[in-house]
């Protein structure tokens, strides 16, 4: 077979799936696509898995994208957190004094979420806004809902009910209705709040959220419930997958935002014709789970986390591979992968060194084949020395990707990630490591100004810098000799028995 020679900058694809143009020609379909495409829920056991978690990189964007222009879909619509709840609760006054006296606010977020979600699937169910026709003629003979709190929730907000103005209507409404009542009895809510005050506040935002919204948002789901029920072949896909950007890493009120969602999703499950898919990044989940906002094992049934394999992601690079020969480069006959990187790199096939480099997701092993082929210039074919040097820039980029993915929950992950160059052999166990030179290492260069109590243990205690290496992904649990275990959703962390075992270095980060 004849060498391939590539012209400068060619790739497989763009990093970025919004932007990708082989994303549909080269779209390889997972076991999670065809759940999630599924709406027969008869003995289907995975029919609820709404929640996609998975790391950077591996697929989530891809994956929504793909679904939203699958032919079996009858209709699909986005909803853009931080444009929707999140801009106006972030910059609401009273929000914000409420927020600063520690007023838990959670249920409110989830009654916010539940009208943009109700508003979502009404707009979908029931086009050419023609709802409050459909609810006016509707009659209470006979229904499984409370046809009266499901008119007065929408005649409550008529107006602005399908427009963006609708959260700040409900917000509205609420501080009046609150500070009116302390109004009343002569106080009133301004300045530092005394801590019976704060109680009383409390109690009345739980109260008028369960009394207003939720009570009424939960029979208008229920009427929506049945009398939607008769559209069997109506398929609806309503996707959110904004939040793990940045606007977001930096609130402080973040995963309650976010677990507020995960409630009010639940609560559309029985809508049969609408599925609501929500993409959150692993390490977002894995701080909500953190702070105890929610319970892990009760999500089981929802979560569909993201994994890959090495002949998923083999499968994903002969599929870009041959679309780019066929269509740049007017080839005629069908070429993987290995046919391309069909030479040895430091004793080892250059296809195995690659994916081996990869921490097995689409965006890395894109990223490292892009940065192979774009060494060449159009007349050397590529080599040991190109795809070395395509190693190197790999290296540096997942670096900095690592950092950007943890460092809301790792303030000093840059420190964390150089240290494990102290460690001289691929393969270790902790009793053989000279500490107290990594632990001065991360000492001496961490940033003084930073507030951070884990950071003060993994400075002093080597298992708690272990447990950092091995849930990033830089460490892995040597099983075999051909096996090694990484971080995944379902063994996210170290437990106790794990510090005797051998670790090994993953090879990308073994300089």
């Amino acid at each position: 077979m004849e060498p391939y020679i590539f012209r400068k900058n060619t790739t497989i694809g763009n990093l970025d799936a919004e932007t990708d143009s082989f994303l549909t020609d080269c779209f390889y379909e997972t076991e999670i696509y065809k759940t999630l495409i599924n709406y027969d829920n008869d003995d289907n056991l995975d029919f609820t898995k709404r929640i996609i978690i998975g790391r950077t990189g591996s697929g989530k964007t891809a994956l929504l994208k793909q679904i939203a222009i699958d032919r079996k879909i009858t209709k699909h619509d986005v909803i853009e957190a931080e444009n929707t709840v999140f801009e106006h609760i972030k910059n609401n006054i009273f929000i914000s004094q409420l927020m600063e006296e520690d007023v838990d606010l959670r249920v409110f977020y989830k009654s916010l979420w539940l009208h943009v979600l109700l508003v979502k699937v009404i707009n979908l169910l029931y086009p050419s806004n023609n709802f409050f026709d459909f609810l006016s003629n509707l009659t209470s003979v006979k229904k499984r809902y409370n046809l009266d709190l499901a008119r007065q929730y929408v005649d409550t907000y008529q107006d602005n009910f399908f427009n963006e103005n609708i959260v700040s209507e409900i917000t509205d409404k609420m501080q009046n209705e609150i500070s009116g009542g302390f109004s009343s009895g002569g106080a009133k809510l301004s300045g530092k709040f005394s801590g019976e005050t704060s109680e009383k506040i409390q109690r009345e935002t739980a109260s008028y959220v369960s009394r207003e919204l939720l009570r009424k948002q939960k029979e208008l789901i229920k009427l929506i419930k049945d009398e939607s029920s008769s559209e069997k072949q109506v398929r609806i896909i309503i996707s959110i997958d904004d939040l793990d950007k940045s606007w977001l890493s930096s609130s402080k009120i973040r995963y309650d935002f976010i677990n507020a969602l995960l409630e009010a999703f639940k609560e559309l499950l029985d809508i049969k014709s609408v599925k609501i898919l929500i993409s959150i990044r692993t390490d977002i989940i894995m701080g909500i789970y953190n702070n105890s906002l929610r319970q892990e094992e009760k999500d089981q049934s929802l979560i569909l986390p993201i994994t890959w394999n090495k002949v998923e992601i083999r499968k994903i690079l002969d599929n870009r591979i041959n679309f780019l020969i066929k269509h740049q480069y007017r080839g005629t006959q069908n070429v993987t992968f290995k046919d391309v990187f069909n030479f040895n790199v430091i004793d080892e096939n250059a296809d195995d060194f690659i994916l081996n480099r990869t921490m097995l997701r689409p965006r890395d092993a894109i990223n490292f084949v892009n940065l192979c082929l774009s060494e060449g210039d159009g007349s050397i074919e590529l080599n040991e020395d190109l795809v070395i040097e395509a190693e190197e820039k790999f290296y540096y980029s997942r670096k900095l990707a690592l950092e950007k993915e943890w460092v809301s929950i790792y303030s000093q992950i840059h420190c964390y990630l150089d240290s494990i160059s102290f460690i001289s052999k691929q393969t270790f166990k902790i009793s053989d490591i000279s500490k107290d030179q990594i632990l001065n290492y991360i000492l001496e260069n961490s940033e003084d100004n930073i507030k951070d109590d884990y950071h003060d243990k993994v400075a002093l205690i080597f298992e708690e810098l272990v447990k950092v290496w091995f849930v990033i992904g830089v460490i892995g649990i040597k099983k075999t000799k051909t096996l090694t275990m990484y971080s995944s959703f379902e063994k996210p962390y170290l437990d106790i028995t794990d510090f005797k075992k051998e670790f090994e270095i993953h090879p990308l980060f073994y300089r």
